[in-house]
């Protein structure tokens, strides 16, 4: 059985039109999990008239944290042996739910699989997606993904195991860690089939985690050093790692760290040290172009 995770975040709105794309589903294998992540909305309220046999629906709420810390929160929660995120104002292809039971059946006897990863598109048809791997291809996240940069979201099934294995780091103040953290953590001991098919209908939101931009990302500094750390690590080539080097400064200067402090955090004390004035540069460009202020 698959589990199908929502985090969800004042989308009260949304919600209605990814249930009915789970009830036009062709194989029912799956229950729908929501973590409520602290809505004001009619969140509750919508999620009580949704009313079917064919999937059992579990609803629970949290206090707000983000949806790195409802992804935290949902582990007990999950019963499906596949994991799969499904954020709340996104649908799924009919054959969704068909089409990875069929791939994990076909592929999920090795234990070196964990995932699957599927192209994304939106409304219109158009592939969020990049690369192309034919009928499917089998490496991990940071081969592929960063090494090769291959670039646009994708969509994610995982293991459960895996996926409750790991959880997401949390800063006191911040909202946002990226899901990136987490498949680059498996990758280091896991492989990812990729398909070039599209189960994954989006549509980037005003106020939405991918459309906020750099300012969000800004305000969330210590999130996105953890992340830029997850970089710097022998397997990620080095025109990345030095790329992450020189973001771990500029959202160093963001949370208002001294240079020290910055270098001292660093997995590169010596490469850190060097890249500083770059990154305060960024920084104060980052800063003037987004209105960013440095949160006392």
């Amino acid at each position: 059985m698959i589990t199908i995770l929502t985090p969800t975040y004042n989308r009260a709105n949304f919600l209605k039109s990814l249930f009915d794309s789970l009830c036009s589903q062709t194989l029912f294998d799956f229950e729908w999990l929501i973590i409520d992540d602290g809505s004001t909305d009619e969140t509750s309220e919508i999620v009580k008239t949704f009313k079917t046999d064919k999937f059992p629906i579990l609803y629970y709420y949290k206090k707000n944290g983000g949806k790195h810390t409802a992804m935290n929160f949902s582990h007990p929660y999950i019963n499906g042996d596949l994991l799969f995120i499904v954020d709340s104002d996104d649908v799924l292809t009919n054959d969704a739910i068909e089409t990875i039971t069929k791939d994990w059946l076909r592929f999920g006897k090795d234990d070196k699989i964990a995932m699957l990863s599927y192209t994304r598109k939106q409304s219109n048809g158009e592939l969020i997606s990049q690369g192309k791997v034919g009928e499917f291809y089998i490496d991990n996240d940071i081969n592929y993904r960063v090494n090769k940069n291959v670039t646009g979201d994708r969509c994610e099934v995982v293991r459960s195991d895996v996926f409750k294995s790991f959880s997401m780091p949390t800063f006191e103040g911040e909202r946002f860690m990226g899901e990136g953290w987490l498949w680059k953590k498996i990758a280091l001991k896991y492989d990812t089939v990729y398909f070039d098919k599209a189960i994954y209908i989006t549509e980037y939101l005003p106020g939405g985690l991918s459309k906020s931009g750099r300012l969000f990302r800004m305000n969330n500094p210590y999130g996105m050093m953890e992340n830029c750390k997850g970089f710097m690590i022998p397997q990620v080539c080095w025109k990345v790692r030095l790329k992450e080097v020189l973001l771990f400064g500029t959202y160093g200067f963001c949370a208002n760290l001294s240079i020290i402090d910055i270098i001292k955090r660093s997995e590169y004390h010596f490469l850190q040290s060097l890249m500083t004035p770059l990154s305060y540069c960024l920084f104060k460009y980052w800063s003037k172009k987004n209105g960013f202020q440095i949160k006392r």
